[in-house]
């Protein structure tokens, strides 16, 4: 199939899927980061990593001890924030 073709067919399935047609053939949902491992990582106390990242500090405990889980968003941000918590910083510390 060509590329023209292509995106055209998966133009359709996408407004299906927005219609509520069709369900998706496969949704990407990352893995839940243990929000405290990440955190301890660095050394930082709950309220100084919800400061650094600018979260809520409720938000954090909450996703700690369980009574919440990351969405989908927040789970990409831990992951980032995981892999490279110098850069996630200085990013969102020159945005503000």
């Amino acid at each position: 199939m060509k590329l023209g073709a292509e995106l055209v067919e998966s133009a359709k399935e996408a407004l299906a899927i927005a219609e509520g047609a069709a369900e998706p053939t496969a949704v990407f949902e990352p893995d839940q980061p243990d929000v405290r491992t990440i955190r301890k990582a660095q050394n930082l106390s709950q309220g100084r990593f919800a400061q650094r990242y600018g979260l809520p500090l409720s938000t954090i405990r909450d996703w700690e001890q369980g009574r919440r889980r990351p969405e989908r968003a927040a789970c990409l941000l831990l992951r980032l924030i995981e892999a490279e918590p110098e850069v996630v910083a200085q990013v969102l510390s020159t945005r503000r």
